[in-house]
């Protein structure tokens, strides 16, 4: 590391996946924490809390990665919520193709960076992290 780069050599970045699939959300989590602190939720209700939480504590979250079809609420609902409370940067995940009018709205908008398609390699989680991030 630089030496002028203090500030974040000593505390690593913090990644935060919303996933209702369990396998899922241990294997991306697994992937993850090999370099950045995991924060794991399952549901979009939970993810809005803890968000909230993790920001009052002065604890910022990096980055997202958001499943798009939650058991409680659609993915595209989160991130507008979290967007709205000055939120973090968020890749939003889906099995399902989406309407490409629903995918051009939230980049437009800024509410997602970016849209990744199942099934994802684990490789490209880490990649699209490290692009979002850094």
């Amino acid at each position: 590391m630089e030496p002028h780069d203090t500030q974040t050599s000593d505390k690593k970045k913090v990644v935060m996946i919303c996933e209702d699939e369990r396998e899922l959300l241990e294997l991306y989590s697994k992937v993850l924490a090999l370099r950045y602190d995991v924060i794991k939720v399952d549901s979009g209700y939970d993810c809005i809390n803890k968000y909230l939480e993790e920001k009052a504590k002065g604890s910022p979250i990096d980055l997202l990665f958001l499943d798009y079809k939650l058991g409680d609420m659609f993915g595209d609902a989160v991130a507008k919520k979290i967007k709205e409370l000055n939120g973090i940067k968020i890749i939003l995940i889906s099995a399902y193709n989406l309407d490409e009018a629903i995918k051009s709205e939230l980049i437009n908008n800024k509410y997602i960076e970016k849209f990744l398609q199942k099934p994802i390699k684990m490789k490209q989680i880490m990649q699209e992290a490290i692009k979002v991030i850094c």
